[in-house]
């Protein structure tokens, strides 16, 4: 599944009560989630983050709103839609498959709930559209992701040298296959041909296999360049490949 994801403005979502009442232990362990949307903290205040078994759910008005969603119920068919300029992403309630804007369906494991009136998608919903979602139990918190957002920030760590923060931020210590002194030499094999770093002109991502493909077209002073982010379920890097736009060569780590 490929989509593309960018920054829209969203509004408020309202569905009908669910039904269910928290328990103390249920909202013990909401209060101590938190959730990163494009590296800015929710502030939630009247919804919380939960877990129901294995699966992490958010509430989607707070989550679309730092995404910049418009969303809209339908409440006759029971189908949601989020938009944006040129883009409409709908789903229906009783139903766990996704019409992208592109007219390909997808579909999300576990369900979408209700408590207490608002509407919590599982993560799964959220990278089946296309974003980066994770959830890292070591902090206990869930990070969500553009993939535009996340090969920006990457990229620019890239270009301005900053590789220990490159480690700290997005590769950790878990990678064997992501070394800072070969990451640095390739990248500046690539910028040494290509020219001064510009910017990131495009960026699409692919869910497979429980991990995150993220293709950018990267844009140079003299040519364009694809980087290519291999991004694991917590949203760190397990892979880095970097090519000149017209000779798909790898010049860092590999999946």
């Amino acid at each position: 599944m490929k989509s593309r994801v960018a920054a829209v403005i969203l509004s408020i979502l309202l569905l009908a009560a669910g039904t269910g009442i928290w328990t103390a232990n249920e909202a013990k362990a909401a209060a101590s989630l938190s959730v990163v949307v494009n590296g800015q903290a929710l502030q939630l205040t009247d919804s919380s983050t939960y877990r129901n078994g294995a699966n992490v759910l958010v509430p989607l008005r707070e989550v679309a709103e730092a995404l910049k969603y418009k969303i809209i119920y339908e409440g006759s068919t029971g189908t949601v839609k989020l938009s944006r300029v040129n883009e409409v992403i709908e789903f229906k309630l009783s139903s766990r498959d996704i019409l992208l804007a592109d007219k390909q369906k997808v579909s999300y494991e576990g369900s979408i709930e209700t408590r207490q009136g608002r509407l919590y998608v599982p993560l799964s919903f959220l990278t089946s559209i296309g974003l980066i979602a994770g959830y890292n139990p070591a902090d206990n918190r869930t990070e969500i992701y553009s993939p535009e957002v996340t090969a920006g920030a990457v990229t620019t760590l890239l270009a301005t040298g900053q590789y220990e923060e490159l480690q700290k931020r997005y590769i950790g210590g878990s990678s064997q296959a992501l070394a800072l002194p070969v990451i640095r030499q390739n990248w500046e094999q690539v910028a040494g041909v290509a020219g001064n770093y510009l910017g990131v002109k495009s960026a699409v991502s692919e869910w497979k296999e429980g991990t995150f493909i993220i293709k950018s077209t990267l844009t140079f002073s003299a040519s364009e360049a694809v980087l290519t982010l291999i991004v694991d379920s917590t949203g760190k890097l397990t892979g880095l490949k970097l090519a000149q736009a017209t000779a798909e060569k790898a010049v860092a780590g590999q999946q």
